[in-house]
């Protein structure tokens, strides 16, 4: 199989790409920490022509909501930008698409969380009125080895980075919200799977994350981390809690956080 992934530099790009070519696949990357600008839609469709791919997974977009609500025409640019870019590539192309969304899309009210909204909504059309098979999963808390966190985003990553360096964690709010953690290499498995048998996931958008034995709340992983913590005040659009519904057919996640390599104290 042929595939364009988008987003290939990063966290969850490199994991996908790397599991794509260990099976066989051929692979092309686009990026634009590799000099590939997707808000140019020239970029989008010169892959789509020149290496005919039979998929295309699209990751390419900012992650940080706080971020979002600093600069959103960045956060538009960068996220809706390239996915309509992607998208229409894939439409001139018939190329069957997975477009990779986020829980803020249905939870966040936030620049970001509309930025992903879009996405989902322009995906949805172009599956509608071009009969474009397109595949929508929505995660939540990404994490495993190699993400690189900070303050913003990869909170997850952000902890362990602040455990090992001996930094204080502000924790934004209570510290009570609930995130169920989806261990990177089973985010990767459920593309795979997708992309082998993608006429069995399209018009549906796929809530996937942890489940309910992978939830924790935020205070939970500072604890358990062993980190130092103060309280800060809330972020703007954080939603309390959030537990994917994992329904998706012959897919379930495997990895417990509590026995992750990345969270081993």
């Amino acid at each position: 199989m042929r595939v364009l992934v988008t987003g290939s530099a990063g966290f969850v790009g490199k994991h996908t790409v790397k599991a794509l070519r260990a099976r066989g696949d051929e692979v092309l990357g686009l990026d634009r920490k590799a000099g590939f600008d997707l808000r140019d839609p020239l970029v989008a469709l010169s892959a789509v022509t020149d290496f005919a791919p039979d998929a295309i997974v699209h990751l390419a977009s900012t992650c940080s909501t706080p971020g979002s609500v600093r600069d959103p025409l960045t956060t538009f640019n960068d996220t809706v930008l390239t996915a309509v870019n992607t998208l229409d590539a894939a439409r001139i192309g018939q190329v069957p698409i997975i477009v990779v969304s986020s829980v803020k899309a249905r939870d966040g009210m936030t620049p970001y969380g509309a930025a992903k909204r879009m996405v989902e909504t322009w995906a949805n059309e172009y599956a509608d009125a071009y009969d474009l098979p397109v595949i929508l999963d929505r995660p939540g808390t990404i994490y495993g080895p190699g993400q690189e966190g900070s303050e913003d985003s990869g909170w997850i990553a952000w902890f362990c980075k602040a455990r090992d360096a001996g930094l204080r964690v502000t924790i934004n709010g209570s510290g009570e919200q609930v995130r169920d953690l989806l261990h990177v290499s089973d985010m990767v498995n459920l593309l795979l799977l997708q992309l082998d048998h993608f006429e069995d996931y399209t018009r549906v958008v796929w809530d996937v994350g942890g489940g309910p034995s992978n939830a924790v709340t935020v205070n939970l992983m500072a604890a358990w981390l062993r980190l130092q913590t103060t309280h800060g005040p809330a972020r703007y659009g954080d939603v309390g809690e959030y537990v994917a519904h994992n329904d998706v057919p012959r897919w379930e996640p495997h990895v417990e956080w509590r026995l992750s390599e990345t969270l081993r104290r």
